[in-house]
């Protein structure tokens, strides 16, 4: 019997997508996009009480990665730029140097200081991180990459260099720097225009307004 990846149900001899191993296939990849490792997937799936495809009831590291990486999800499942920005940040995250075969110096940090600040002011989703196959990477309404404009009809995708101008200039700051933002900002609402609107934690509020 052929393989039948995670997410797909075989009827004859044609597969079709089982919606709801579906959604945690998309959950899977949006996680991941937004910055979970791949134990923290794991742990996840264990508390939604999601049982691995081989009936387990803990899912492992490995079968996760294996999930990211198989391009038969595309275009039925998850869309062509997710999955490739999946693939970009899976090889940013690894600790292998693929040209030297050598270990790296410094291990990547999964979590971006952005994830969980920017938000949609239409639908009021996060925004999602997605790096296009040009290498630029941008901001989208995660309702909108996932459900179109069903999901959202906020238009704009943010450049992250933009953001980091924006955020930078706002703040009075020279360069970017994590702890500066993750202290300062509450979170950050994206217009339909693509404007930007800063909402600060108390205590920066209370120096700027002295």
């Amino acid at each position: 019997m052929a393989y039948i990846p995670y997410g797909f149900v075989q009827k004859q001899d044609d597969l079709f997508v089982d919606p709801k191993p579906a959604e945690v296939v998309q959950a899977i990849f949006h996680r991941y996009s937004n910055g979970d490792s791949l134990g923290g997937i794991v742990d996840f799936l264990f508390v939604q009480g999601i049982p691995s495809p081989t009936g387990q009831e803990r899912w492992t590291r490995p079968a996760i990665s294996k999930l990211l990486s198989n391009s038969k999800y595309i275009g039925y499942i998850i869309s062509f730029e997710d999955y490739f920005a999946v693939q970009v940040d899976k090889g940013n995250r690894s600790n292998i140097d693929e040209d030297t075969n050598q270990r790296k110096a410094t291990r990547y940090s999964s979590h971006n200081v952005l994830s969980g600040l920017l938000v949609c002011a239409e639908c009021g989703a996060y925004y999602r991180r997605i790096t296009r196959p040009s290498g630029e990477v941008v901001w989208r309404c995660a309702n909108k990459v996932e459900h179109g404009k069903k999901g959202c009809k906020n238009e704009p995708s943010i450049s992250e260099t933009t953001i980091k101008e924006h955020i930078c200039i706002t703040l009075n700051i020279a360069g970017w720097d994590e702890e500066v933002i993750r202290s300062s900002i509450e979170r950050i609402l994206i217009r339909h225009d693509g404007s930007l609107e800063i909402d600060y934690k108390h205590e920066m509020r209370h120096i700027l307004e002295y």
